[in-house]
């Protein structure tokens, strides 16, 4: 039986985001479930004709939640839950290619709707030729490093005998200094400037060789 080697090949390639996504709620607490319902409605309208203004289309959005619970809090002194009221509650899902619309978007919503946002959440699509890149430079990374153990135990590297995906990763490039738009909402200007950066795709293979003596 042939003497094998196995290595793990990896690379990082940056790429331009191709989709981002936001989620904007709005809530409301009222002493009926059918009066938080009713308001709640009103602000979900209103978060609508937003969208609408901004030249958003229709299919970009999607309702992804929709509630009404009673809400209680804890009592300390009577050691039990106490009733609030009740709760509505209506979330939309926002997916753009183009950001531009976002920071009046986030501005407007909350001032207009009372919306609470979540994101932007970026995303580089699965077709993006950053990620058939990554693949092709972790194959060469992994054969590189193949390459290296064989020389210096005085062997060849021989024929490929299997190749396996772990798989492929995407995450946000966070430089110093840079944080979430979420945690700037609160104290923000009338409008927020949204920036894409950049994504870091990582990829990585396990590529099994069989190696020859001298």
């Amino acid at each position: 039986m042939s003497a094998t080697v196995t290595v793990r090949g990896s690379a990082v390639v940056n790429a331009q985001p191709d989709e981002v996504a936001l989620d904007l709620t709005v809530s409301y607490l009222d002493r009926t479930a059918e009066a938080a319902l009713v308001e709640v409605a009103s602000r979900s309208i209103e978060l609508e004709r937003i969208l609408t203004e901004l030249g958003i289309e229709r299919n970009r959005w999607t309702t992804t939640g929709a509630s009404v619970h009673e809400e209680t809090e804890w009592n300390d002194k009577t050691r039990q839950h106490v009733h609030r009221g009740f709760r509505a509650t209506n979330r939309i899902h926002l997916r753009l290619a183009d950001p531009q619309p976002l920071g009046k978007l986030m501005s407007v919503a909350v001032a207009r709707s009372g919306a609470t946002i979540h994101g932007p959440i970026w995303s580089v699509a699965l077709d993006n030729p950053a990620r058939l890149e990554a693949c092709r430079l972790a194959a060469l990374n992994a054969q590189a490093r193949a390459e290296a153990y064989a020389t210096a135990l005085g062997a060849r590297l021989g024929v490929i005998v299997s190749i396996a995906e772990p798989g492929t990763s995407v995450e946000p490039i966070v430089r110093k200094g840079e944080g979430m738009a979420m945690a700037r909402i609160v104290d923000a200007p009338p409008q927020l400037e949204i920036s894409a950066g950049e994504m870091a795709i990582q990829a990585s293979v396990l590529v099994a060789y069989t190696i020859e003596q001298g």
